[in-house]
């Protein structure tokens, strides 16, 4: 059976990779106090609550920022 996909999806800089690895109980991503440092998307397994499901650290997202593809969204 295919397990879940959860995604951490937010604005830049507000903690979405610390709270990927304190999920997944391990340091996997970078954590900086400058935004931008994570580009690429991180995957790792993930366990809570007897609940298994694979754990996705995102970049931020500025839905205010000028971009061609937030004048879509």
């Amino acid at each position: 059976m295919k397990r879940p996909v959860v995604a951490i999806v937010g604005r830049p800089n507000v903690g979405k990779s610390t709270f990927f690895n304190k999920v997944v109980g391990r340091r996997i991503s970078i954590v900086k106090d400058e935004p931008g440092v994570t580009r690429d998307r991180i995957y790792a397994e993930a366990e809570w609550l007897n609940h298994k499901f694979l754990l996705v650290d995102t970049g931020g997202i500025d839905i205010h920022e000028k971009t061609e593809v937030n004048k879509n969204i």
